[in-house]
């Protein structure tokens, strides 16, 4: 069945178990799911990177979807030069490549400009045509391939809601799922790349959506919440010795949210790395973004929200707790 036509989709309303769900994504990933171009992981991993975005419904918009899922392809195709299907007779390319490559000529973008360097309106107009483009094919496609269990979709509307069975399963074993997502798609871009752009291919794909500069952050952190020491040991900060930190690693969340961030001081961002820190820091952050207005720049934000990414890393394997000495 084509279900990339169709115009909205709604989840099979019956108890899943975890083998159900287990198949549902085994077959989305698999070589018997039909993979024209390698959109359908691109957008898994986008819902993944937002899985913490969701508002009380577990919904999120296309937008959100659709900008998370330009940023992919942006350092994929831009960046990393690689093509996302097999060229076909005429050698031309997708409307995800051609939209990508128009918008670097349209604004005379530097070669391996990162997405994060672009500004604001560009993003914007950017992500406004991936989506134009994109939605009628992609939503459907993966809805299709996990067997109508995933989420339920609108396209004229524009927003997709996951199921809460699968929400909780994905969360459970988001890291399982990410790999074998990450491990699927680089199979499939080795066999429309060449060798020498393919290298790396897992790392690539995984570094797509991560920031090297976190600096916006960081005088948001300094002047709205009055961050003036490391939040982990308490030594004063200066400009040469303030960095800002995923509290819950971004290896996990692979989001940059502004309740998960806070400032530390090198000594403490160097030892933590990809750690946990131990409940009692978990306990400050909450309080933290209790005393500031938190939902000025976040507006999904919850509690509990903090809680549960911070108790779903544990259950991925983020295990080893730390504290600065």
């Amino acid at each position: 069945m084509n279900y990339s036509v169709y115009d909205k989709g709604q989840y099979r309303t019956t108890h899943l178990t975890e083998d159900t769900m287990w198949g549902a994504f085994s077959m989305a990933l698999s070589g018997r799911s039909r993979h024209v171009a390698s959109y359908k992981f691109g957008f898994l991993k986008s819902i993944l990177d937002n899985l913490y975005e969701v508002d009380e419904n577990l919904t999120l918009s296309f937008d959100q979807l659709f900008g998370k899922f330009a940023e992919i392809y942006w350092n994929l195709i831009l960046k990393y030069h690689l093509r996302q299907s097999p060229d076909n007779v005429e050698g031309n390319t997708t409307y995800l490549e051609q939209t990508l490559l128009e918008a670097k000529s349209k604004y005379m973008i530097p070669e391996d400009t990162p997405y994060e360097s672009l500004t604001y309106q560009m993003a914007l107009d950017i992500n406004s045509k991936v989506k134009s483009r994109c939605k009628n094919n992609v939503v459907g496609a993966l809805f299709g391939d996990t067997q109508e269990l995933f989420y339920s979709f609108d396209k004229k509307s524009e927003w997709l809601r996951i199921n809460p069975q699968m929400y909780t399963f994905v969360c459970k074993h988001k890291l399982v799922i990410e790999k074998l997502n990450y491990f699927e798609w680089a199979k499939y871009l080795e066999k429309v790349n060449s060798s020498r752009s393919s290298d790396h291919l897992l790392t690539k794909i995984d570094e797509s959506t991560l920031r090297s500069n976190l600096n916006r952050y960081r005088k948001i952190l300094e002047d709205e919440f009055e961050s003036h020491n490391c939040f982990y040991c308490g030594r004063k900060l200066n400009a040469q010795n303030t960095h800002v930190d995923h509290f819950v690693p971004w290896s996990f969340i692979k989001s940059d949210d502004i309740w998960n961030f806070v400032l530390s001081c090198n000594t403490c961002n160097i030892k933590k790395n990809d750690k946990l820190a131990e409940r009692y820091y978990l306990k400050e952050l909450l309080n933290r973004n209790s005393k500031y207005d938190i939902l000025r720049f976040a507006s999904n934000y919850s509690p509990k929200k903090l809680e549960d990414a911070y108790d779903w890393a544990k259950s991925n394997g983020y295990s080893t707790v730390w504290r600065p000495a």
